[in-house]
């Protein structure tokens, strides 16, 4: 893979590519993965801590 992560977003952002919805759903997924990461970690703290 040639592109940056800074080419991609500006590529997304641009909306004119077939690539645009699969970039951003990644993108997407990618944050709500991470965020369900943290909030399970949190959880399973307070679960053994408790």
């Amino acid at each position: 893979m040639t592109e940056s992560p800074k080419d991609l977003v500006d590529e997304a952002q641009r909306g004119r590519s077939e690539r645009t919805p699969w970039l951003a759903l990644t993108g997407v997924t990618i944050a709500v993965a991470a965020l369900v990461c943290v909030i399970l970690a949190v959880a399973l703290i307070v679960y053994f801590v408790a």
